[in-house]
């Protein structure tokens, strides 16, 4: 995760980005997605560092999507500061496919940053 702000600001013309899981094990060495998201140690402005802001990406794929808590607030983070969104594909995990419905609710009110963003499951 921590090499996602140098793959954005390297790949400017990016526009499909995507991602197996939105979780990974947690390790000392381990960040979120984006530096911006608030850390307890940090007093950091998030507009500062977040390496979303400016991403072009237009379609954003998340495969095997659990709706864990630390998902939920990472796909929040996605939506909030990718101002180009335009298609967020999520497939579900195997395992909370009986779910399905109720992970469709839940992303589908999520506050987004693109007027623009339709979410789909796939």
């Amino acid at each position: 995760w921590q090499v996602m702000p140098l793959l954005l600001k390297s790949c400017p013309n990016l526009h499909t980005l995507a991602i197996k899981g939105l979780v990974h094990r947690v390790t000392n060495r381990c960040g979120d997605a984006c530096a911006c998201v608030p850390k307890k140690h940090s007093k950091i402005l998030n507009e500062d560092l977040c390496c979303l802001c400016t991403c072009q990406v237009k379609v954003l794929e998340i495969y095997e999507y659990g709706a864990s808590f630390q998902e939920m607030k990472q796909m929040t983070h996605f939506l909030d500061k990718l101002p180009c969104l335009e298609t967020v594909k999520v497939g579900v995990a195997d395992d909370k496919y009986h779910m399905r419905k109720f992970l469709r609710a839940n992303l589908l009110y999520l506050p987004r940053a693109s007027s623009k963003c339709h979410i789909q499951f796939i």
